[in-house]
């Protein structure tokens, strides 16, 4: 699901180019691309990254529940750290 972690950064960080650099790869692959990656790229030719990444747009609550949901579903954890002074 390494795929689909890029995907989400790509919106994260506003990185169109390597959106297009990942469907090429994706166009390549001989293998069956998961649902959450076609569904994924769906919402960026629809929606844009900017409106995905914007804050306040309904649109993203959609995109932050599919990656904590394959958060979950990777068995990922997030661990929060705070250094005391």
């Amino acid at each position: 699901m390494a795929l689909f972690y890029c995907m989400y950064f790509c919106i994260y960080y506003r990185n169109p180019d390597i959106v297009e650099f990942l469907r090429t790869l994706v166009q390549k692959m001989t293998i069956v691309v998961p649902d959450k990656i076609l569904k994924m790229q769906e919402y960026i030719d629809v929606h844009g990254i900017n409106r995905l990444r914007k804050i306040g747009e309904n649109i993203n609550t959609h995109v932050y529940h599919m990656v904590f949901y394959q958060a979950c579903d990777d068995n990922l954890t997030v661990v929060y750290s705070q250094i005391l002074r």
